[in-house]
């Protein structure tokens, strides 16, 4: 066994088993992408038999999107502070900070081979993309409660839009994710037609 499956003293066994076998699947689908990811070679990573793999997880899919999800947790922080649009600023920047590395290689390989295995895109969709948008709309509605976004903004359009641009970076690659600005300007854009509108008397003065 791995000497990550030896974390903590005191641990229940299984709890052991599974961190290894999570960290060895996110380790292979770093190196080799979903594709070439194998319960076999989870199995041989992390000193776990395959029988203990199939019995928590269903097949290579739902393992993925699990050490995917114990793996960005990790990186991606979700804050809850007075300001909205402080908030979504944080939550993009740590996702493009995350896709930037090694997290954005194991999502660029899941969403590419899920092109031809819609069963592993649709897991992915659920458990890892559509946590994170309602993430998104739970802070731009705070936001519109709270006067910092204008009442009538359509929720759906700016997480799309915001969303969209980081996956067309992470899979087409014309430009790196961690582009210095890019994200500023990014948001800035987005906020643009977000933001309150002034009254004409204001805008005049």
């Amino acid at each position: 066994m791995t000497d990550k499956a030896m974390r903590g003293p005191g641990r229940p066994r299984s709890d052991q088993a599974r961190d290894a076998i999570l960290d060895a699947a996110f380790q292979l689908l770093e190196e080799n992408g979903l594709e070439r990811f194998t319960i076999e070679g989870v199995a041989a990573r992390s000193g776990t038999a395959k029988t203990t793999i199939y019995r928590w997880w269903p097949g290579k899919g739902a393992l993925a999107m699990e050490a995917l999800l114990a793996h960005a947790e990790l990186t991606v922080p979700i804050p809850y502070t007075a300001s909205a649009v402080s908030d979504l600023r944080t939550v993009l920047d740590g996702i493009a900070r995350s896709f930037a590395g090694a997290t954005g290689r194991v999502v660029a390989s899941i969403v590419l081979a899920g092109q031809n295995d819609p069963p592993t895109l649709k897991v992915y969709h659920e458990k890892v993309v559509e946590p994170r948008r309602q993430r998104l709309r739970d802070i731009i509605e705070r936001g519109k409660r709270n006067g910092e976004f204008r009442p009538d903004l359509h929720v759906e359009t700016l997480v799309e839009a915001m969303y969209g641009a980081l996956y067309t970076r992470l899979l087409i690659r014309f430009s790196p994710l961690d582009e210095p600005g890019w994200m500023d300007r990014h948001i800035n854009q987005l906020l643009e037609g977000a933001l309150p509108r002034p009254l004409c008397g204001q805008a005049a003065k």
